[in-house]
């Protein structure tokens, strides 16, 4: 903020991803975190704020909250479909993650219950449900649980990705291995 001043720098934090605009933010002292957060657009603040709420050094603090999800009900055709279409939509485009490897099959009130590589997605022929290619053993981390935790779980499980639920089980976020390397180092 010294250097570049508040508007340069919650640009700068505003573009980051959301895992390392929190730890940005979460090294600033209060004050400054105030002031920076006030300066940040409304809805990148937001989540940049839902996720401080979470316990320092835990699940909700390292993932990212976009993520790839589909309906149950859905084919392979209607997920791929969906991906590119958001591609080519500004508002959508802003709910995909830039990077991601698996996508998350979720009900009706968002729980997860599979996942699907994204390789066999797009291995498999459009009419196929998702429901059939997901793997239904998954992985789900608390976004309450302990960074260590996550990083061991990675670690024994040789995992790539893994979604972030809240307390009712809801998909909130994901860890990616990117985000866990450096606990796990």
């Amino acid at each position: 903020i010294e250097e570049l001043g508040v508007a340069d720098t919650a640009a700068a934090v505003a573009e980051m991803d959301l895992d390392d605009a929190v730890q940005v933010v979460e090294e600033m002292e209060p004050e400054d975190q105030r002031e920076l957060l006030d300066a940040i657009p409304r809805g990148d603040r937001v989540l940049i704020e839902e996720a401080l709420a979470f316990p320092e050094d835990s699940a909700g603090r390292m993932m990212q909250r976009e993520v790839m999800t589909v309906p149950e009900t859905w084919t392979v055709g209607e997920a791929i479909d969906f991906m590119r279409e958001a591609a080519d939509n500004e508002k959508l485009a802003e709910t995909l993650p830039e990077v991601f490897y698996d996508v998350y099959v979720v009900d009706p009130a968002r729980r997860p219950l599979g996942t699907i590589p994204l390789s066999r997605l797009m291995r498999s022929r459009r009419p196929v449900p998702v429901a059939d290619i997901m793997n239904p053993k998954m992985e789900a981390i608390p976004a309450t649980l302990d960074q260590e935790e996550v990083a061991f779980r990675f670690r024994q499980r040789d995992l790539v990705s893994a979604p972030v639920v809240d307390e009712a089980g809801r998909l909130v976020g994901a860890i990616t291995i990117d985000d866990v390397v450096d606990v796990i180092h």
